[in-house]
Parts: structure tokens; C-alpha cells; sequence
């Protein structure tokens, strides 16, 4: 009966053995300062140098490589020519727009926040700006970090009409550039009636 259970056993384990593939084998570049596997050379410190290796030695995989190269800069160049149609949008703004809006938003039943946008197009810094809003009012007050490049300063509490006068008068901002967001479309007014 052991010797029966042993074979069966030793049967299925061997039916149960899974085999294991080994991944394709990689083959580097041979050039001392670069060691890298072909498809990164690009990346390496020679970039020059095993392009020339490869197309004399390997030129079925110069072939390949190039061919992946081709669709990748065609994508990247695509995707630079995006990023540069943005950045002179964003320029452009900033440039055009020196604005300080002022707006806020209820946080809870009668809880207010006060948030400033624009005052980093003046090359003021929002840190030290929170901090004197922070003593002038005597409330909380930080720097909010927005994905889109303004970014803003929450003051705690309804403190717009306040903020309004400590920008002009303390950071010497023009009146003219100071608005309100109001309402849900953010419908711009100036701060100071002229």
C-alpha cells in the first residue's frame, strides 16, 4: 500500500512540476562606458558611439532599434510641441494678467475661507505673504499648491474686504489689479470703486 501511495505520488509530482520559461537573453553593449542593454544606449553616455557599434556589427538589430526610435521621437515630438503650445498660453497669461483675485468659498455652515490668487505673478512670496496676513488678521492662513501654476492663499474666516485693503495698502499692489470672484460662474469686480 506505501509503495503504491510513493509511485502515485511521485507521478503526480512530476505531472505538477511547472516549467519555467527563462525570458529572452539580453545582450548589451560592449562599449566600456556605456554597458547598458542595446534598446537604453540611447539614454547612455554614448549615444554616438554604439549607434556606430551596432550598424556595423548587429545591423538587423540597428534596424529594429531604429525603427522604434522613428515612432517614439515622431510621439515625443508631438508631445514637446504640446507642452510648448501650453507653456507660451501659460506665459502669455501670466504676462498679460497681473491680477490679484479674491474670492471665497464656505467651508462648513458659517465657516468662511478667503483665497487669493496672483500674488506670485509680483514676485511677491506667498509664504511670508500668509504669514503677515496670518498676524494682521489673526487667523490661519497657508499656501495652497494648485496643479495649474497660480497658486493661491487660504485665510481663514470672511476676511475679503480686509484682505482686499491689506494687499493695497501693505503690498503695495495698484487698485486697478485687484478683483472679486463672486458667485458660482466667478463673475470678476473690482475691489475699489474708482
Amino acid at each position: 500500500q506505501r509503495r503504491h501511495n510513493r509511485a502515485f505520488q511521485s507521478i503526480m509530482a512530476d505531472e505538477l512540476t511547472p516549467v519555467i520559461k527563462l525570458g529572452q537573453p539580453v545582450q548589451y553593449c560592449p562599449m566600456l562606458e556605456c554597458r547598458l542593454p542595446f534598446e537604453y544606449c540611447k539614454y547612455g553616455p554614448c549615444p554616438g558611439k554604439c549607434d556606430a557599434w551596432v550598424a556595423t556589427n548587429l545591423p538587423d538589430l540597428y534596424a529594429e532599434l531604429k525603427g522604434q526610435g522613428d515612432d517614439a521621437k515622431g510621439e515625443s515630438k508631438k508631445q514637446k510641441s504640446k507642452d510648448r503650445g501650453k507653456a507660451s498660453k501659460k506665459a502669455g497669461k501670466t504676462a498679460s494678467e497681473k491680477q490679484v483675485k479674491i474670492y471665497q468659498f464656505q467651508r462648513s455652515k458659517r465657516k468662511f475661507i478667503t483665497a487669493i490668487i496672483g500674488l506670485d505673478a509680483f514676485g511677491l512670496d506667498l509664504k511670508q505673504s500668509a504669514k503677515k496676513m496670518s498676524k494682521q488678521f489673526a487667523c490661519s492662513s497657508s499656501v495652497v499648491k494648485c496643479t495649474p501654476p497660480p497658486n493661491e492663499i487660504h485665510v481663514q474666516g470672511d476676511v475679503k474686504f480686509d484682505v482686499a485693503d491689506f494687499i493695497l495698502n501693505k503690498l503695495k499692489i495698484p487698485k486697478e489689479l485687484i478683483f472679486f470672484l463672486e458667485g458660482k460662474k466667478k463673475k470678476k469686480t473690482p475691489a475699489f470703486a474708482n
